[in-house]
């Protein structure tokens, strides 16, 4: 049976806020600045809580607008947006002139709208994050991230076309891989595959050692067919990035889509060694190796894992179902494939098995 899984397409939101680099301090001869350059280093490795420290000790020796901005990226990076949003204000009233203040402030109330519990309450961000921009444009019309911002918010706004000329207005200032990557992904809400797998070879070809940029382009190759192309990208995914779970995950399923079980099997055990809990799919793609391989033992075993990681995904019960059933557990099979039709009524693989089971 063909593996079961989902290229859901999302913004690469991160990729492009995380392109606009925390402005880099003077020379670090005096305290302050030595300050603000650990903040940014800390900031770049990851270490927000760590950086957050550094950040407010810059702060507080020298209120400056560049260190008001390396400080309020900290705290947008540790969701404290009230915070954030303080300090990338006094941040522009100190230098008005300071354009990565007002793009980090467009994209603080992007993030706070994409983590919201009821985004069409909190649409009124999104224009929040637009005015601000018209604000950057007026400042400096030919810094590209306005451009890149804006297509991103605009995109979450669903108005792609118009998302796709501000983003393409960013490229032609300055072309970025990762923005070159958010046009692809705008083009495959739009079903425009061809423009969207341009717009990725491209970016990996500007990148080829941007390990995210392969795991998506091998992703998008996998769901059009490209199977060899897409072993290709996500080969050398895991090679640049082995510790990177979500990149072993989409090699797995490239390697089951060539019903190579035993290149599967290992990449989806890398999978859930590197992140046990995160990509509860990977426990789904090890059991159906296993079927494949007559392991129904096993197999159940994992898809048990899955489904206690997310109980509401159809999907996982209905395969929890089939490994009981071929284990000979009809009432366990009954109770799963009944679970998954509760949850999605029209599955029909449910249903047969349950017919099978009369």
């Amino acid at each position: 049976m063909m593996r079961f899984w989902f290229f859901v397409m999302v913004l690469v939101m991160g990729s492009v806020l995380g392109q606009q680099n925390p402005a880099q301090p003077a020379q670090p001869s005096s305290r302050p600045q030595t300050q603000a350059s650990l903040c940014a280093l800390l900031y770049d490795a990851g270490r927000s809580e760590a950086a957050l420290t550094a950040c407010e000790r810059a702060v507080k020796e020298a209120p400056s607008a560049e260190n008001l901005y390396l400080l309020a990226r900290v705290q947008s990076e540790l969701n404290r947006f009230t915070a954030a949003i303080e300090n990338l204000r006094r941040s522009i009233t100190l230098n008005s002139s300071f354009i990565q203040s007002y793009v980090a402030l467009a994209q603080v109330y992007l993030r706070q709208y994409l983590l919201s519990e009821n985004r069409d309450a909190a649409k009124n961000l999104l224009d929040q994050a637009l005015n601000v921009l018209r604000e950057a444009e007026r400042v400096n019309a030919k810094y590209a991230p306005i451009y890149a911002t804006r297509g991103t918010i605009l995109a979450y706004q669903n108005r792609l076309d118009q998302a796709v000329e501000s983003i393409n207005r960013s490229l032609t200032i300055k072309d970025e891989p990762v923005v070159r990557a958010l046009l692809a992904d705008i083009y495959i809400r739009q079903g425009k595959w061809d423009e969207a797998l341009k717009n990725y070879d491209d970016a990996v070809k500007a990148a080829p050692k941007n390990s995210s940029l392969r795991v998506k382009y091998g992703s998008l190759l996998l769901l059009r067919g490209n199977v060899d192309l897409a072993i290709e990208h996500l080969d050398q995914a895991v090679v640049l990035a082995p510790g990177n779970a979500e990149a072993w995950l989409r090699r797995g399923d490239a390697y089951y889509e060539k019903k190579d079980w035993q290149q599967a099997g290992v990449s989806y055990q890398q999978t859930v060694a590197l992140s046990p809990v995160r990509f509860p799919d990977a426990y789904i793609g090890l059991g159906q190796v296993l079927i494949e391989l007559k392991d129904f033992q096993k197999a159940r075993f994992n898809f048990t894992k899955a489904v206690a990681l997310e109980s509401d995904n159809p999907v996982y019960r209905f395969w929890l179902c089939r490994a009981n059933e071929l284990l000979g557990d009809k009432a366990g099979a009954k109770a799963q494939c009944e679970q998954a039709l509760k949850l999605r009524p029209d599955f029909r693989e449910a249903q047969e098995v349950l017919n099978r089971l009369k």
